[in-house]
Parts: C-alpha cells; sequence; structure tokens
C-alpha cells in the first residue's frame, strides 16, 4: 500500500498545468481530479488484492474525494484491501452490471 501510495503521488506531480504560446492564441493543459472514480477488482476463484490497491490508492493519490470498487462476490481480502486503500464504498456486483452502475 505504502509503496503504491508513494509512486502514485510522485506520478501525480509529474503532471502539471501547461500552457504555450502559439500563433493565434494560446494551447495547453490544465490537471484536475474527477469528483468520482470507479475500479473494478476481479472476483472468483483467485481474488487479486493487488488490483484493489493499485486502483484505489492511485484514485486517492490523483485527488477523487470519491472512490467506488467494484467486484463480484469480494472476498475477504478484497474488502479488507478495499478498506486499507480507501475505498468510500464496495458495489458487490461484476461485469456490465458493475461498470454502468459505477457509470450513473
Amino acid at each position: 500500500h505504502s509503496r503504491v501510495k508513494v509512486f502514485a503521488e510522485a506520478q501525480r506531480r509529474s503532471v502539471v498545468d501547461v500552457e504555450v504560446d502559439i500563433p493565434g492564441g494560446k494551447a495547453g493543459q490544465s490537471v484536475s481530479p474527477c469528483k468520482a472514480a470507479g475500479c473494478y477488482a476481479p472476483g472468483g476463484r483467485y481474488p487479486l488484492p493487488s488490483s484493489v490497491i493499485m486502483t484505489v490508492v492511485t484514485a486517492r493519490a490523483a485527488g477523487c474525494p470519491y472512490v467506488v470498487l467494484a467486484s463480484p462476490r469480494p472476498a475477504p481480502i478484497t474488502l479488507a484491501a478495499a478498506h486499507v486503500a480507501g475505498a468510500d464504498i464496495v458495489l458487490c456486483a461484476g461485469g456490465a452490471q458493475a461498470i454502468g452502475s459505477m457509470a450513473y
């Protein structure tokens, strides 16, 4: 968890706002976090808590104030990883249903 967080925070600091004068105006980018992030962790026979850590921690480091984790039949290790990573809610759904729910 801490190694992923340190790297994600360093990566976020490396992406900065940029503005360049070009003929006829300006071009640039402005970096800001989304209001919410949807993360997905596969369920099934072999749970992947690493997917939870790598997506939820990265979303938090990016500055997303609300993070949802979707996982069909989440195993106890998946729920523990969601807690440690800082997910706000765990949606017990998978596939298109999970993605559609998070998009709404």
